[in-house]
């Protein structure tokens, strides 16, 4: 897609090989995993969640979204029979397609929308690039991760979570935000990060963790305790002030140069 930065010919193999993967036992039918949601490749700010909803794919009815609904493609709208069979042009319309995730006039689903308010708040945006969404597990599934047993949703972390290792080490992110305790208390575990801060909000108790590299490149952590889909008591206002409390945390954690 037009404007996209290049992606280094390793990593674009490593995310063909991703997208190539089978189909665990819970993936939704015919769909793909979801890498990330918005130009990850171009993002200094990452927010990290815990899959994907199968309302990225599916209609209210369990039908897959088609036309100016759809907002993934899937091996029927890519005309492949498997993963497998997907071809390196395949996969790349489907890597652009996520990544143009959040192209204004796309049908963004509302789960973003207090996410959204927390990462301007700490200056960066979806539409603008400079932010974009992972997941723990890349599988959008059916039933929802609330409706699996916890051996099921241990199986989908221990085959996903190694994928999402790689992408904090391979991409540009220098802040990873983590939508709940879950999410936050895993990417601590997959980055070695050292809590340093923490505080309440309303019914939010946030973490600031710090990573620093073997070559002394400083990556900020931050995370909460509950998603903000669930209440939380802040409302509209309240994700924008811990979108700003995060960030002045952040400055004195990490330094203003993450922004950059």
């Amino acid at each position: 897609m037009a404007g996209f930065v290049e992606i280094a010919p390793t990593a674009l193999e490593e995310l063909r090989r991703r997208l190539r993967r089978p189909p665990l036992p819970y993936s939704v039918r015919g769909s793909l995993p979801i890498l990330f949601f918005g130009d990850a490749p171009a993002a200094r700010l990452l927010t990290v969640g815990l899959n994907p909803s199968d309302q990225e794919y599916l209609d209210p009815h369990g039908s897959e979204l088609n036309g100016e609904h759809r907002r993934f493609h899937t091996l029927a709208s890519l005309e492949a029979l498997a993963r497998d069979d997907l071809s390196e042009i395949q996969c790349d319309r489907a890597i652009d397609m996520m990544r143009g995730y959040f192209t204004p006039g796309q049908p963004i689903f509302r789960w973003f929308r207090p996410l959204a308010r927390v990462v301007e708040a700490m200056g960066a945006s979806f539409v603008g690039r400079t932010a974009a969404h992972l997941d723990l597990v890349q599988e959008s599934t059916r039933p929802v991760w609330s409706g699996l047993t916890k051996e099921d949703q241990a199986m989908l972390l221990a085959a996903d979570l190694p994928f999402l290792r790689w992408q904090l080490s391979a991409l540009s992110g220098r802040v990873v935000v983590c939508n709940g305790a879950t999410v936050l208390r895993a990417v601590i575990d997959l980055t070695d990060a050292e809590v340093v801060g923490e505080g309440t909000l309303k019914l939010v108790t946030w973490k600031i963790a710090r990573v620093i590299s073997a070559t002394d490149h400083v990556v900020g952590v931050v995370g909460w305790n509950r998603p903000l889909t669930r209440p939380t008591g802040l409302g509209a206002e309240g994700e924008r002030e811990l979108g700003r409390r995060l960030l002045t945390e952040l400055d004195g954690a990490c330094g203003p140069g993450w922004r950059e």
